[in-house]
């Protein structure tokens, strides 16, 4: 372009050279024709002459003109070819932008990939009407000019628009591509949340379970111990809600990492995590039964001592109330009546045997801690006091008796 430039201004300079020299061509001209005129011998040597002068010099106008003309069509082709090379380096330099592989890490970086992605194509359509129409006017005005290098521009102008259409096809389909990637990533934004919301809750009932089930096993009757396993049937009744919860949280979770992405930012449970907490219930669950069934079977035992001490003391009070009965009755003679309280006291010494087994019973009550019995409302100290009270009255009534008889 600078060579073509330098070639247009030295041709301007030979243009003013070439005016001059027609101006002294005519004077000499002129100066010969007044020499014709005024009959010079050389009249036809003169005019012989200044016809060749001006024939030269408008040949040489002529030469000037073409050689002009074909330094302005060049320096057009020229500056068309540096105008296309212009526009390519600028296609050049965005085609980098559309063909990246940079599709963003989560939600927020996407939409700003989208954004960046929207300047971007503003700036495509700005450049559209400075550049590509600027280039096809030209393009035009010279192919319309039936300018020498054509087939040249035909090309060169082809080559260009269909790298700046690649360009633009490329650039929608990066945008298209963002918004995919924006979808999946809303998608796993919202798989995220379910999952995290789902988990919290899932540990929740986890920890109230586990709380129930880690409570000491320790009941007082058998009613107690059959309201515990039928609680703990029925929880096991629901565990069917609890495995669809958890059954769910594995498709959530298979479904995230489908997507190869990072960990949950919404909750630290994962489902390694969540898997092993299930698996722990499980063992709780067993541990539970075993305990149950151990503290039904304690409770039965229980049962079957209060029953058994029950009987005894129930019997011992009643013979208790009926010798009291016997011997308060005083029927008979005086003799008769020591003989009858005689044989009544060594009853009662023999009874002792009986009071005895009531005590090692309760003992034995005492020991496990089984602190009261529905089946009776008597106690071991209770019917002892009651069995000594009746002995002291057995030896107060014959020391009476013997007093009377004296």
């Amino acid at each position: 372009m600078a060579a073509v430039q330098g070639l247009l201004k030295k041709h301007d300079a030979f243009e003013t050279d070439i005016s001059v020299h027609g101006d002294r061509c005519t004077d000499i001209c002129e100066a010969g024709q007044q020499l014709i005129d005024e009959r010079n011998h050389h009249a036809d040597s003169i005019a012989q002459r200044c016809e060749q002068l001006r024939n030269k010099m408008y040949n040489l106008g002529e030469l000037a003109n073409v050689r002009k003309t074909n330094l302005l069509d060049n320096s057009a082709y020229l500056q068309f070819m540096w105008k296309a090379d212009v526009v390519e380096s600028w296609i050049a330099d965005k085609e980098a932008h559309v063909r990246s592989d940079e599709f963003g890490r989560d939600l927020s970086s996407v939409q700003t990939l989208l954004t960046k992605q929207e300047t971007f194509d503003i700036g495509l359509r700005a450049f559209e009407t400075e550049g590509i129409q600027n280039i096809s006017a030209l393009k035009e005005q010279l192919i319309s000019g039936n300018h020498v290098q054509a087939g040249a521009i035909n090309k060169k102008f082809s080559e260009v628009i269909a790298r700046w259409n690649r360009l633009l096809s490329d650039s929608a389909g990066r945008e298209q591509r963002l918004l995919e990637v924006q979808n999946q990533f809303r998608q796993i934004e919202e798989l995220y949340l379910t999952f995290a919301k789902k988990a919290s809750a899932f540990n929740s009932w986890f920890e109230n379970a586990e709380e129930d089930m880690t409570d000491p096993v320790r009941c007082n009757s058998i009613e107690e111990i059959r309201s515990l396993r039928e609680a703990h049937a029925q929880f096991q009744a629901s565990l069917a809600s609890a495995n669809a919860d958890f059954e769910s949280l594995a498709q959530l979770d298979k479904q995230i990492k489908s997507f190869n992405v990072g960990p949950n930012p919404y909750t630290w449970f994962t489902m390694e995590a969540l898997a092993d907490t299930w698996k722990n219930l499980q063992s709780i669950i067993k541990q539970r039964d075993s305990e149950l069934a151990q503290e039904e079977v304690r409770q039965e035992e229980n049962d079957k001592l209060r029953k058994e001490f029950a009987k005894h003391a129930n019997a011992f009070y009643q013979w208790l109330t009926e010798t009291r009965a016997q011997m308060m009755e005083g029927s008979g003679t005086l003799e008769e009546q020591l003989a009858a309280v005689g044989i009544k006291a060594h009853e009662v010494a023999g009874r002792a045997s009986d009071l005895r087994k009531i005590e090692d019973l309760g003992a034995i009550l005492e020991e496990k801690l089984i602190l009261d019995n529905r089946y009776t409302e008597h106690s071991t100290v209770g019917l002892a006091q009651q069995w000594d009270q009746l002995n002291q009255l057995g030896m107060r009534i014959r020391h009476n008796l013997e007093q009377q008889i004296q």
